[in-house]
C-alpha cells in the first residue's frame, strides 16, 4: 500500500526549517510569484517565521512541502487552509517554486495528492481555491483532477498595472480524478 502522502512523482512531508532558504529563494521569484497573491519581497526572517508556525501540520492548517520521490528534492508546497469543519471545506493553495519542475506533472500529482489526504484524512466535502483567470497552466491541471469552475470575481485583483479577473473553482468529495496519466 502507497502512502497516503505519496503520489506518483511527490511526497508531501511536513515543513522543516531549512527549507526556509529555498522557500525564501523562490517566493521572491517574480516569475514564481506571477500568479500567487504575493507582490512584496520577502524577508529572510518573515520566511523562517513563517516555516516556523506552519511546521506541524494539523486540521486547523494541513500545509506540506512538495518533494520528488525519487530525490527527495524540496520542489514547492501546498496547503489546505480555511477549514470549516462544520461546512466540511477548505480552501487549496499550490506553488511549485523550482522552475526545473514546472509543466512534468508534479503539480497536477502533488494536486490529486493533497486532495485525496483532504478527502480521505480530513474528512472533507468541497474544496476550493481561486485561480486567476489568465493562468492557463493552473487551470489545466486543476481542471483533469475534477475541479469546476463555479464563477468569477471580476477585475478582483490589481497587480502589473491591471485588473485581473479571479476564477472559483472547486472540487467535492467523489469528484476527484485519480487516474495518473499525464
Amino acid at each position: 500500500m502507497t502512502s497516503i502522502f505519496e503520489g506518483t512523482l511527490i511526497r508531501l512531508r511536513a515543513r522543516e526549517p531549512e527549507d526556509a532558504p529555498l522557500l525564501y529563494q523562490w517566493f521572491n521569484d517574480p516569475e514564481v510569484t506571477e500568479h500567487l497573491a504575493m507582490r512584496y519581497p520577502l524577508s529572510m526572517k518573515s520566511e523562517r517565521e513563517f516555516v516556523e508556525s506552519v511546521s506541524s501540520p494539523g486540521y486547523a492548517h494541513a500545509g506540506f512541502a512538495v518533494e520528488t520521490l525519487a530525490e527527495s528534492r524540496l520542489i514547492g508546497g501546498v496547503d489546505l487552509i480555511n477549514i470549516r469543519p462544520e461546512c466540511r471545506c477548505a480552501s487549496l493553495g499550490i506553488a511549485i517554486g523550482d522552475k526545473s519542475f514546472w509543466d512534468g506533472g508534479y503539480g497536477t500529482d502533488t494536486m490529486r495528492t493533497a486532495c485525496h489526504f483532504g478527502f480521505a484524512m480530513m474528512n472533507l466535502h468541497r474544496i476550493e481555491l481561486e485561480v486567476y483567470a489568465n493562468n492557463e497552466r493552473a487551470r489545466h491541471v486543476y481542471e483533469k483532477v475534477g475541479f469546476v469552475l463555479e464563477g468569477c470575481r471580476r477585475q478582483a485583483l490589481y497587480k502589473y498595472g491591471r485588473y485581473q479577473d479571479v476564477l472559483v473553482m472547486s472540487l467535492l468529495e467523489g469528484e476527484l480524478r485519480l487516474d495518473h496519466r499525464p
